[in-house]
């Protein structure tokens, strides 16, 4: 059969599409070197290919090389500049390296091409401080009225929503959203399970366990681990450490949960963590460490004396961290559980905290990463310093110096200036870590006393509501 050029670029057209998807799915599954490996043959032969460039921009990004990403999206962008994927894309990287104006105007311009893209809307409310009557909040209310919306879709406009009116003092309808948006994400999670973990991961590390298997690992001092509920200043006190000339802060590390998989595997048990690790040696503990330091030193300069790894949920493995590392620094942040975990329900987290969805389930959560951080701390006494947020804000410069102490490190007055250091934050605080100290946050959780209640006889504690609640101006359902 002989194909007319018009043929034979409907041909190539559909051969390049399914590539992308292929590719596209990769990415998605974390097989970025095969996705990456399309994208560039895609672009030997079209090399103006808007969607490979775009999507290999976002390769390059989640392997940190941001500039790189930056500079292929926007070309990207110069190529199909009516795409609002990719202005919405680039202002998530805009965002985290700190172009926060150039982020803001990415999420505009997303919005403006597209006027359902709730994300753009929940990424531009996490960008701005609004006040009342910003055109921003009828947007949102059409779309939610619209009932064209997907629930995922739905979710983020309601946070968007709740944003809105949390900035304007109408917490009764902030509240109401950030309850639709939450329950629209439908992120489950098995609380029985977590709390199962927990007791397991209590039994297995003993005191008697502890100081029989101590003694083995790897005596680097490199690794800082910066543990606690998310939204409870682990950014912050990131930031704080980052600011010094002998620390490199590696943000949210996933590397102990692989390494944790990995004592599985060694564990002459063959079972799950926490309860492999009665099985693992000396030699095997010694392999673990080994392992987190290639992962680390793969991300930092050789010159930085401490790598910080701050992903919150590590408490989870703070005994097999200390078998491993016997001279790593543990920092446990707190802060008022009232306040963390309403910060959390306020969050729409992409991944990894499908508890915070859930209120009940939520203040469980909490209850149990107390539980398990107050038997480190008698298990390994001494060992783990607890920081403060209030105390933080409150005295900031005694509690840096209290915390570079506890890390071995002089005092560098930049640490004080933290808002200045210009580095990659790719957590929800990204904006609060470059401003000074401020005490806003602090006691949030009274503007939502009356729907805090239930949550506060699971933590144990007792607020008193107000006598009266006023909104202040009509509730967007979307329903």
């Amino acid at each position: 059969m002989i194909l007319t050029p018009i043929r034979i670029r409907a041909i190539m057209t559909e051969t390049t599409l399914a590539r992308l998807n292929r590719a596209m799915d990769l990415q998605i599954n974390g097989q970025l070197d095969e996705a990456e490996a399309i994208y560039r043959d895609i672009l030997i032969t079209e090399p103006d290919n808007p969607d490979a460039i775009h999507l290999l921009g976002l390769v390059l990004g989640e392997r940190d090389d941001n500039e790189g990403a930056v500079a292929l999206i926007e070309k990207a962008i110069q190529l199909r500049p009516g795409a609002a994927p990719f202005h919405h894309n680039i202002a998530g990287i805009y965002r985290r390296i700190g172009r926060l104006d150039d982020a803001e105007q990415g999420f505009r311009t997303a919005i403006s091409l597209k006027a359902d893209y709730g994300e753009a809307y929940q990424g531009l409310a996490e960008m701005v401080t609004f006040d009342e009557g910003d055109p921003f909040i009828r947007a949102v209310a059409q779309q939610l009225n619209s009932g064209a919306l997907s629930d995922p879709m739905r979710s983020y406009f309601h946070f968007a929503a709740g944003k809105y009116f949390d900035d304007v003092g109408d917490y009764a309808n902030a509240f109401e959203h950030y309850r639709l948006g939450n329950l629209a994400a439908n992120k489950p999670f098995d609380s029985a399970e977590f709390r199962q973990q927990v007791k397991d991961t209590i039994y297995v590390f003993s005191r008697t366990f502890i100081e029989s298997h101590s003694g083995g690992g790897n005596d680097s001092h490199r690794p800082i681990f910066i543990v606690g509920m998310p939204r409870s200043g682990t950014s912050l006190v990131e930031q704080i450490l980052a600011s010094h000339s002998g620390v490199f802060g590696a943000g949210e590390l996933n590397d102990m949960k692989f390494v944790a998989r990995l004592a599985s595997q060694l564990s002459r048990l063959r079972l799950p963590y926490p309860n492999s690790v009665p099985g693992l040696g000396r030699s095997q503990m010694t392999r673990l460490a080994e392992d987190y330091l290639a992962r680390i030193a793969a991300l930092s300069s050789p010159e930085a004396a401490r790598v910080i790894d701050k992903h919150p949920l590590n408490f989870q493995f703070v005994g097999l961290i200390l078998l491993m590392f016997p001279n790593a620094k543990i920092i446990h942040t707190v802060r008022h559980p009232l306040d963390t975990c309403l910060s959390c329900f306020f969050q729409n987290f992409t991944k990894g905290q499908h508890y915070s969805f859930d209120m009940v389930k939520l203040g469980h959560f909490y209850n149990d990463y107390r539980r398990l951080m107050e038997h480190w701390d008698l298990v390994f006494p001494g060992r783990i310093l607890q920081v403060e947020y209030e105390s933080v804000t409150d005295d900031q410069e005694p509690q840096t110096r209290r915390i570079l102490d506890y890390c071995d490190l002089e005092f560098e007055p930049q640490c004080l200036e933290f808002h200045k250091t210009q580095r990659v934050v790719k957590t929800a605080s990204f904006l609060q870590v470059r401003k000074p100290l401020y005490q806003t946050s602090r006691g949030r959780w009274r503007n939502y006393v009356t729907q805090l209640q239930e949550l506060a006889g699971i933590l144990g504690m007792e607020v008193t509501p107000p006598v009266t609640i006023t909104m202040s101006g009509p509730s967007l359902s979307g329903r």
